[in-house]
């Protein structure tokens, strides 16, 4: 008999859970519970799941801000039905600051519970700070079973909380469909994703100045992605003539097209613990940029994959930049190769399966 999962899933982490969850059904029977607040996230791809065995959605709906007491109301009549539903594994995100993991660990089993850790170390720089880096140690010092998607978090868990029962698997390649744009020879960089300041984006705007100013030659970066605080960033452009701004929400139909009009994808972060858009370059064969952090070493070879820059470093980017427009792009094609090898080598699909199923099974 297959065993019962309680899959709990936040708006904000479905772009990760959905390319997993489909595929688990054919080895456990699987309730998912998807947390969202106005609108129900994919919801036309969730409506072509609805008749695969051994799934059920279950859409749950808060309204509230997460630190209201409506909210941990809403949380604690969720974790009521998953009680008297008697599932043989839980599995969560580690999110939900105040409440949710507060009552999770009062009400639901323990050793049933798997976290899955998307940042074992807080990003300095990351929303409310202190605050998130309090209810992760909170979730971290209480939870027995955890799954991380980097060898880095894995490490640096079982460093932290000796003893704990841990997961290590990559994410599962996150594919938005094919491009329908093809590159042009003007060699684009590209920085996607919800702005936020750890990620450095003013970093990427004065490397690139810097560039222009060296080569005289020109080139485009794309910026794509959501911002509060655009106003700042803005400032900083003296050379309006090489950037793309998409100051917006990125849609999921949009992305193919962003990688398939760019070259190199820029990550020049001061702090990450886990990087999904990361996987998403590596999924459309994208080289990558990106500060020479634990999180990105698993993925960027320096030279071979991409290239590796001390964080968060105008100079330091600005010489890569530098190095492609001058030697107009001479090891791209090479680098695109070396993604393709790691892609069949790091990311097979059935052996990422196999690992969640031998945990699962061992619980």
């Amino acid at each position: 008999m297959k065993k019962k999962i309680a899959w709990i899933t936040p708006e904000g982490y479905i772009d990760t859970d959905f390319y997993v969850v489909p595929l688990l059904c054919e080895a456990f029977e699987i309730d998912w519970f998807i947390i969202y607040k106005d609108k129900i996230p994919y919801e036309t791809e969730l409506e072509s799941l609805r008749d695969l065995r051994g799934l059920s959605i279950k859409p749950y709906r808060q309204t509230t801000r997460f630190r209201s007491l409506k909210t941990a109301m809403s949380d604690i009549n969720l974790f009521l039905q998953i009680r008297h539903a008697r599932y043989d594994i839980i599995y969560a995100g580690m999110f939900g600051f105040p409440y949710f993991h507060l009552f999770s660990s009062l009400m639901l089993s323990r050793k049933k519970m798997v976290i899955a850790a998307h940042n074992v170390n807080t990003p300095k720089g990351a929303v409310n700070y202190h605050a998130a880096k309090a209810y992760a140690s909170y979730v971290l010092s209480v939870f027995k079973n955890f799954q991380t998607f980097s060898r880095s978090q894995h490490d640096l868990l079982l460093k932290m909380y000796p003893g704990k029962n841990v997961l290590m698997t990559p994410f599962l390649l996150k594919d938005y469909g094919q491009p329908l744009i093809e590159k042009s020879d003007c060699i684009t960089f590209l920085s996607f994703g919800n702005i936020r300041d750890y990620k450095r984006i003013d970093v990427l705007i004065k490397a690139a100045q810097d560039t222009y100013e060296r080569t005289g030659k020109l080139f485009r970066v794309i910026i794509a992605g959501n911002c509060n605080n655009w106003a700042k960033y803005q400032t900083l452009i003296k050379y309006p003539q090489l950037f793309d701004l998409r100051i917006k929400r990125v849609e999921n139909e949009d992305i193919p097209n962003l990688f398939g009009e760019s070259h190199y994808f820029v990550t020049p972060y001061q702090d990450i613990a886990q990087s999904g858009s990361v996987i998403v370059g590596i999924n459309y064969d994208c080289p990558i940029i990106a500060s020479n952090l634990e999180a990105f070493k698993e993925y960027v070879v320096d030279g071979k994959t991409g290239y590796l820059i001390k964080p968060a470093d105008e100079e330091d980017l600005a010489r890569v930049m530098t190095k492609i427009v001058s030697e107009k792009n001479a090891d791209y094609n090479r680098m695109v190769e070396e993604i393709k090898g790691m892609k069949q080598c790091n990311f097979n699909t059935q052996t990422i399966l196999n690992k969640y199923i031998q945990f699962f099974d061992s619980l």
